[in-house]
């Protein structure tokens, strides 16, 4: 899939579902999301102590799909320095992220 394509494809949406590999399996999630012209920033609800966030640290490769679009690679955790922007792009996206949010401590970063 062109990653035009994919990137057109979350214009509208809210939610993505994110796969991260746990002992060599697939496991999937719905998560939110923001994104801009090359990269989707994901932000963990639970910070460092989230559990697909500790399985992307064993294995950087993700998948991200929506609408039967699928795409997968490498992701990368974000620096300190970029956290902030990542959590204010959520915060005019979603609202309050206090209310769903209990650490923010990382983000990571997939370029497409």
């Amino acid at each position: 899939m062109a990653a035009t394509d994919f990137l057109d494809t979350l214009k509208s949406a809210s939610e993505i579902e994110l796969a991260v590999k746990r002992s060599g399996t697939w496991t999937r999630r719905s998560v939110w999301f923001v994104a801009d012209s090359k990269t989707i920033y994901l932000l963990p609800v639970h910070g460092t102590d989230t559990k697909w966030y500790t399985h992307f640290i064993a294995n950087p490769e993700i998948e991200l799909s929506l609408k039967g679009r699928k795409i997968r690679g490498q992701a990368r955790t974000l620096q300190a320095a970029q956290l902030t922007d990542v959590i204010n792009r959520f915060r005019s996206k979603y609202g309050d992220l206090d209310r769903y949010y209990t650490k923010l401590d990382v983000a990571i970063a997939f370029t497409i």
